[in-house]
């Protein structure tokens, strides 16, 4: 039993720490992975994640008697963007995959066993197009995303044109079906590549899916730091192009995607980032729980960052960490769907307690029915902290 009942139609983003593994489902068929990390809540007992293969096994289509997964986008061969992908091959059927080229400048550096594994389907991939001058069947489909001098390479002689896609151009189909109804994906990043550091090399992207006359949007923009998060804000001319319902705040929510170097706030990326939120939107930090504070040199969640999107937040939106949705205890996948009326959230319903929230329970009720005395003060209900409800 999966932890979320299937949208018609919208996207799920799943607690795994500090990590991606964005789900987005177009229909009963068609379903896209974007990065994956998969946890076992066994691996670290004080943070319970999701084991997105088994949930993606519980929610998929089966074609010829295994789940099948229409297209997996991997935005950079970080291990926290594809741990369990290997797994994820043998046990499910991925009709297509987007890259970026930056995998094949990884050979004599530190990729781990997933992203060798990745970039091997990768090679196989490669090579049936270029044999097959792109006549590919589902499970052999593939799709270079973004520029790199890597395309001028002879291993790359011959690979079909119409299967690479570069920044300002869209996608509205994959694994050999026309979406064009109902989905668009148009590309960000990367630029052309060269030396950067690899989280800069992410593939960035608006995905708009469309119910109607209605259209939910998420934006989803890798790990960049803030000059790539300027860059793309600076080159998107066509402003709906970076429009937002739902914004993944890049790198797990990281300081250095909205500050430089010497700590000082970039506030022009701010304001465009605000200016791109449709009304009720949402940012979500995919990431580990927020501490009270950040010592220097601490890896993201960053909790000033937090506090700076807290200040651009659409009216009625939220901000939303995964690994604190709805309780640090018992973190469960966000989920929005795209209806009729526009993009909704859909509250999880929670089918367990944790065992230390039932001992916290049992302790409030215990404090609360007080002692055989009368209790002495007043008991009151309510939230006496100043938070905005």
């Amino acid at each position: 039993m999966s932890l979320i009942e299937r949208p018609d139609r919208g996207f799920v983003f799943w607690p795994v720490g500090n990590g991606d593994s964005t789900t987005i489902i177009l229909t009963r068929e068609a379903t896209i992975q974007v990065d994956l990390h998969h946890m076992l809540c066994s691996e670290d007992s004080d943070t319970p994640t999701a084991a997105v293969i088994d949930e993606l096994e519980a929610i998929l289509p089966n074609r010829n008697g295994k789940p099948y997964l229409s297209l997996f986008v991997l935005t950079h061969p970080d291990r926290d963007h594809c741990k369990g992908f290997a797994d994820l091959l043998k046990r499910v059927t991925i009709g297509e995959i987007w890259h970026a080229p930056r995998i094949f400048r990884e050979y004599h550096r530190d990729l781990c066993d997933d992203a060798k594994s990745f970039r091997n389907e990768i090679r196989r991939r490669r090579s049936l197009a270029i044999e097959q001058q792109g006549e590919l069947d589902s499970g052999d489909r593939i799709r270079v995303i973004g520029w790199d001098d890597l395309l001028l390479d002879e291993k790359y002689r011959g690979f079909p044109r119409h299967l690479m896609t570069f920044p300002g151009q869209s996608v509205t189909a994959f694994d050999g079906e026309d979406f064009s109804r109902i989905f668009r994906a148009f590309i960000h990043g990367p630029f052309k590549e060269c030396d950067q550091e690899r989280n800069d090399t992410s593939v960035a992207m608006q995905v708009t899916l469309k119910r109607g006359m209605m259209e939910g949007k998420v934006l989803l923009l890798g790990d960049y730091a803030y000059e790539n998060v300027r860059q793309v804000l600076d080159a998107t001319h066509d402003k709906s192009n970076i429009a937002w319902n739902v914004f993944l705040s890049p790198h797990h929510c990281s300081q250095k995607s909205l500050y430089d170097p010497a700590g000082n706030l970039q506030s022009d990326i701010l304001e465009k980032l605000e200016a791109a939120g449709l009304p009720s939107g949402h940012i979500i930090a995919s990431s580990r729980s927020f501490p009270t504070q950040n010592a220097p040199g601490d890896n993201p969640p960053h909790i000033k960052a937090k506090n700076r999107y807290l200040e651009i937040l659409p009216r009625g939106g939220r901000f939303i960490c995964t690994q604190e949705h709805p309780s640090r205890q018992s973190p469960q996948p966000i989920v929005y769907e795209v209806t009729i009326n526009g993009v909704e959230y859909i509250a999880p319903t929670l089918t367990k307690v944790d065992e230390s929230e039932k001992a916290g329970l049992a302790a409030v009720v215990d404090r609360a029915r007080g002692a055989e005395q009368p209790p002495s003060t007043r008991i009151g209900f309510g939230c006496q902290c100043g938070h905005r409800k």
